[in-house]
């Protein structure tokens, strides 16, 4: 895919999401997209939804962590996203009908980043650990932006952000240093009924294990984790589209979690 190609299609991304209309186009009109180009589709629609300060990149989101999840998508390992300010809410957010179109929700750590993660290294789990600020219990809220989303391919998935909508922050992880994030068990549920569940190990065997990952993966792409920027380090289970109307929780067991309604 050529400069132009990548531009048009990152117009095309950008104006659907603008206008949070369902993009029944993607399926289609990423279908021959490699990975290597879809991330470039990624960074340009950030440009374009950024443009003019309506908008700022927040931070980041690990995504499809499990073989399982993203080797029917044919793609190579897990993936990343980006996350906008738009999208970055406290637990108790109340949204609105009309936005996400189509809500999901997954159980994830969010980390807060306490400073720039500079090239020149490989990160593992302990030498990520100075850049972080803190660790909360949190939820990443996903919307089906697609009409049928089990049409769309890896590719397309990340070009526009792996079905980002909201990153809702939630409880704050108390001497998250010492905390074995491997061991913790994560669960959703929805109007009281459980919905999805799993354990730390789900996350690249671990949240810091996935935070350090990404680090790695965002410097390959010419991109940087920031100071004060947040980043959701994947879920402990697959997406759960909501049926309708309710409220829906994330907890990890004996630390927090998080709530948000949706109308």
């Amino acid at each position: 895919m050529n400069a132009q190609d990548i531009a048009a299609l990152a117009d095309c991304i950008a104006a659907g999401r603008r206008s949070r209309q369902v993009m029944d186009f993607l399926a289609a009109d990423t279908a021959g997209l490699s990975e290597a180009d879809s991330y470039k589709v990624q960074f340009a629609v950030h440009d374009r939804l950024c443009a003019g300060g309506k908008d700022r990149m927040a931070g980041w989101k690990v995504a499809l962590t499990l073989p399982s999840q993203y080797e029917p998508l044919k793609l190579s390992g897990p993936v990343f996203a980006g996350i906008y300010a738009s999208g970055v809410r406290k637990s108790g957010e109340v949204f609105d009908k009309g936005w996400p179109l189509k809500a999901g929700i997954e159980c994830e750590m969010v980390a807060t980043m306490a400073r720039d993660v500079p090239a020149g290294t490989t990160y593992t789990a302990d030498s990520i650990k100075p850049f972080v600020k803190s660790f909360h219990c949190g939820a990443e809220v996903v919307e089906n932006r697609y009409g049928d989303v089990t049409k769309l391919g890896g590719p397309g998935r990340i070009a526009d952000d792996v079905l980002q909508a909201a990153c809702i922050i939630g409880t704050e992880v108390k001497d998250w240093q010492s905390v074995d994030f491997a061991k913790l068990q994560g669960r959703s549920t929805f109007d009281g009924k459980e919905i999805g569940a799993g354990p730390g190990t789900n996350v690249m065997g671990g949240a810091l294990i996935a935070l350090a990952w990404l680090a790695n993966k965002v410097l390959e792409h010419g991109q940087q984790l920031k100071a004060g920027e947040v980043v959701l380090t994947g879920s402990v289970h697959p997406p759960v589209f909501l049926p309708g109307p309710g409220t829906a929780r994330t907890e990890f067991v004996g630390i927090g979690g998080t709530e948000t309604t949706y109308r």
